[in-house]
């Protein structure tokens, strides 16, 4: 059984972001290079996209939703809760919240958004958003105790190419800055979506040393060809067995494939059934 962590649907909203683009309108984009582009994604179906899930394994896709500047974009919570309402046996998703927006607007989005089933956490893209700021900005502290209030995890997506995409400063994606804020919220549990890449072994410092703090790599530790996927595996199979997320970023990368290259890693005995989809449930609080 396995929960992937980020997919990203072909709703409305999205087949027009970059992630989505095919053909002469793709720019570079160097996460895809050895993965074939998914069906699904170059056709825009949701139909294709539920089949190629079954095809992979994949149980149930969490859809992080994401509020940040162009050419990311925002991605409407509502559409995606449409989503979820017409295949609630198959998604759930983390609210997307505009870090940049108005304190009062943001938590007002989260209450909302939680009142409608399928919404499981938090997303925000700080080093990605409007106003870019790092993981410890005093202007998130509202946003990371309503989560902790709430009981609910929030994600915070971290990668030197999602800065880049938006022309933010490389720095603004550096895990370091989380330690602070893994301190100040020990109660709070904080998913590092994208998990930090490059900066590969500082992610994997912070999570050492703060138990709140959960791992997912995604098509960062999909296949064995990625610099620094194997120190991933490593952490995987010491201390961070119980917070190693699995997931595939689709449509940056296929699902079928993306198992199949999973699948390389040698892991200890169990590690592998956590990683692929205990440890999302048990962070979602989810039945299997």
């Amino acid at each position: 059984m396995i929960v992937d962590m980020r997919l990203r649907p072909p709703l409305e909203s999205w087949v027009d972001k970059p992630q989505f683009q095919r053909g002469s309108e793709a720019k570079y984009y160097p996460s895809r290079i050895g993965f074939p582009r998914p069906p699904s994604a170059e056709r825009r179906s949701i139909e294709l996209l539920l089949r190629e899930m079954d095809a992979a394994g994949i149980r149930w896709g969490v859809i992080m939703g994401r509020q940040s500047a162009p050419p990311l974009g925002m991605i409407p919570n509502g559409e995606i809760g449409d989503l979820m309402a017409r295949h609630p046996d198959r998604f759930v998703s983390f609210t997307g919240i505009d870090v940049s927006a108005d304190t009062d607007d943001s938590l007002a989005e989260i209450d909302g958004c939680f009142e409608r089933p399928g919404f499981k956490g938090v997303s925000i893209e700080p080093g990605a958003s409007p106003t870019p700021m790092t993981a410890d900005d005093r202007r998130l502290y509202p946003i990371y105790e309503h989560c902790r209030d709430r009981g609910v995890p929030i994600s915070i997506t971290l990668s030197g190419m999602l800065g880049q995409m938006v022309g933010a400063s490389w720095e603004f994606n550096s895990p370091q800055p989380l330690y602070r804020t893994a301190k100040d919220f020990p109660d709070l549990q904080i998913v590092v979506s994208h998990a930090a890449w490059p900066y590969v072994q500082e992610m994997l410092g912070v999570a050492f040393v703060c138990g709140n703090v959960w791992v997912s790599p995604d098509l960062y530790m999909v296949g064995t060809n990625t610099p620094g996927a194997a120190e991933y595996v490593k952490a995987a199979n010491s201390y961070l067995s119980d917070r190693v997320l699995f997931g595939t970023a689709y449509p940056s990368r296929p699902l079928v494939e993306s198992v199949q290259a999973f699948d390389e890693w040698i892991f200890e005995p169990g590690v592998k059934e956590q990683v692929l989809g205990l440890n999302a449930l048990r962070l979602m609080q989810m039945d299997a």
